[in-house]
């Protein structure tokens, strides 16, 4: 198996943004600017688990590159998903409580 330093970059090396110019790439949407607020805002295991998941790491990849267990990393995941969907669907969090 890779070592975690070695897949990051293999990912890095892999990963093509999809903006056409770089002043688009500086430009973030509202709604992305929010998205970012409220991911610094989780916890640090939380938002690590997620930077390393939006990046297309397993979870397995994940709980080896950060020394836990994958069902820690999948829990974290629930939490940090939680609370980003808490803030940013509110009318589907009180749907779904009724």
């Amino acid at each position: 198996m890779e070592a975690p330093d070695e897949l990051v970059a293999e990912r890095c090396d892999r990963a093509r943004p999809d903006w056409r110019t770089p002043l688009e790439a500086a430009e973030l949407s509202e709604q992305q600017r929010r998205v970012l607020g409220l991911l610094f805002r989780l916890p640090v295991r939380q938002r690590a688990v997620m930077a390393w998941h939006l990046d297309g790491f397993s979870t397995k990849e994940i709980a080896e590159a950060m020394g836990t267990r994958e069902d820690a990393v999948r829990q974290n995941l629930v939490r940090a998903r939680h609370t980003l969907r808490e803030h940013l669907c509110p009318d589907t969090q009180s749907r779904g409580q009724s």
